[in-house]
């Protein structure tokens, strides 16, 4: 019988845990949950998304995401705007606050990738995210 310390799966989430837990370690002084650090990185790579768009690129449902809207527009880091084209759609727009938050952010995501994944070479780093992007590909659409 295998043991709960070998099975992938309970592999998966401990990993999922720690991977949140680092983020949120590595960006806790900046008064931001690790989700709305990513809502707030996309947007600082580009401004004037919809929060349809931002659920598909983080593949959160529109009431997660229209919650996060909520509270980071509350942290005055983010406004909404009508479309000029489309009267119905809001586009978000970072504060300059929440743009030099954002840049902040970008940029310690990228430090902190390396520093999570700093054991492995870079053969090893690149084969772990292709496994992982494989069994989300396969698992991913399970609800």
């Amino acid at each position: 019988m295998m043991e709960l310390k070998d099975c992938v799966v309970f592999l998966l989430a401990k990993n999922s845990q720690a991977g949140y837990r680092f983020w949120g370690n590595y960006i806790a002084d900046l008064g931001v949950t690790t989700v709305q650090a990513m809502l707030l990185i996309l947007l600082g790579r580009e401004e004037g998304q919809t929060s349809r768009q931002l659920g598909e690129q983080t593949q959160l449902d529109s009431a997660t995401v229209s919650g996060i809207i909520d509270r980071l527009e509350g942290l005055t880091l983010i406004n909404r705007k009508r479309s000029p084209e489309d009267r119905r759609a809001v586009l978000l727009y970072l504060t300059d606050i929440g743009r030099d938050k954002a840049r902040e952010l970008d940029r310690r995501f990228e430090e902190a990738h390396q520093s999570f994944l700093a054991g492995f070479s870079g053969e090893e780093q690149n084969l772990f995210r292709n496994f992982l992007r494989r069994l989300q590909e396969t698992h991913g659409g399970i609800r």
